[in-house]
């Protein structure tokens, strides 16, 4: 019974501290000044941006063409493609966009290769807000371009970081097996003990 119990504790150790679950995040941006260079205002929040500033209605942005999804402050592009960059793979990506031409969204992974590309059907939704979802996973790098500079702005985005990179399958079995090799040596070393005490 304490052989079997000894396992069990060793098996949910191993699976809990592998596999920790995505932590997901909201991005408003009310908390950015007007014409912020975005760049590491959130790097604590495991995300970059390049080429990104914030807009805010009223004062840079016309909220009435360009409206944010909430709030009063959107991003916009800074005379180039939005470029974000996460600290760890991020998945289920989704913000509010306007935009007066067609957005490009391409995706890249941690080795550079284009993990994917979305390019949004409709041509402009000026006046309103569109949600938009990516289907990617495991993205470093997002590239978010319109068909011209500052013709889109974006807000309330969402991501998913994963806590950890995936664990190679090799390292794995490593650690399972050390695992197992520990727990059937503290169980022969008990036996031992017992059998020199009796």
């Amino acid at each position: 019974m304490k052989k079997f119990n000894s396992i069990f504790i060793l098996v949910f150790l191993l699976v809990f501290t592998i596999y920790v679950p995505a932590q997901a995040i909201m991005l408003d941006f009310e908390d950015l000044p007007d014409l912020t260079s975005v760049d590491d205002f959130y790097a604590s929040l495991g995300i970059h941006f390049e080429n990104a500033i914030s807009l805010t209605a009223g004062f840079s942005l016309n909220e009435f063409d360009y409206p944010p999804s909430s709030g009063i402050v959107a991003l916009g592009d800074d005379w180039a493609p939005i470029l974000l960059t996460f600290d760890n793979p991020a998945e289920n990506i989704f913000a509010h966009f306007t935009y007066a031409s067609q957005l490009t969204f391409t995706a890249w992974n941690d080795a550079g290769d284009i993990i994917g590309t979305y390019i949004n059907p409709n041509s402009d939704n000026l006046g309103s807000s569109e949600l938009i979802s990516l289907n990617f996973s495991g993205v470093s790098k997002l590239q978010i371009a319109g068909e011209w500079n500052g013709s889109y702005i974006m807000d309330d985005l969402n991501y998913e970081l994963n806590q950890h990179a995936p664990v190679s399958e090799p390292a794995t079995m490593f650690l399972f097996g050390s695992g197992l090799i520990g727990v059937a040596g503290l169980d022969f070393g008990r036996k031992k003990i017992r059998s020199n005490k009796s």
